[in-house]
């Protein structure tokens, strides 16, 4: 799908409606989970209300053929605290560096937000973004959310 400079990560648009919750079902069977969206999954039942530039961004990875391989959102969580959601790149397109491109838009919008600290929080089986969230700065903490899928806690001071 060719190197990962000819990849795009831009804001979403309202054109990527479909291929958005395409990706985040995608997201979901990745990690091996059933879509509860009344509950844990709700960011992305309402992910237009939830992203909508104001309450939060999404960022969405665009191949060099204009298909959408990929996603990451960033909300907020407190006056000057964030939250990284929904960080993904379809399996195929990953080790090209999106990942570290898609973070650092997060962290690059956070700033933008006047935020002083991001949080996240992910499964320990993901190692590749264990590795990525680790090399960016993030370190271990209590559980912030309470969410039943997550077994590490992340911040990173802005």
């Amino acid at each position: 799908m060719g190197g990962g400079d000819a990849y795009v990560i831009r804001l979403v648009e309202a054109r990527d409606r479909e291929a958005v919750a395409r990706e985040l079902r995608a997201y979901l069977e990745h990690i091996g989970e059933v879509f509860d969206g009344a509950d844990l999954d709700h960011d992305i039942a309402h992910w237009e209300n939830q992203y909508d530039g104001l309450a939060g961004a999404l960022f969405v990875v665009e191949s060099p053929v204009k298909e959408i391989v990929g996603t990451a959102a960033l909300r907020t969580l407190a006056p000057g605290v964030g939250e990284i959601k929904r960080m993904w790149v379809r399996p195929e397109c990953q080790g090209l560096g999106l990942g570290r491109r898609l973070l650092r838009s997060c962290l690059e919008e956070a700033r933008r937000r006047d935020y002083t600290l991001v949080r996240l929080d992910t499964e320990r089986r993901m190692e590749p973004a264990l590795r990525l969230y680790r090399d960016a700065g993030f370190t271990e903490i209590a559980d912030y959310n309470g969410n039943s899928r997550a077994e590490v806690w992340m911040e990173l001071q802005l």
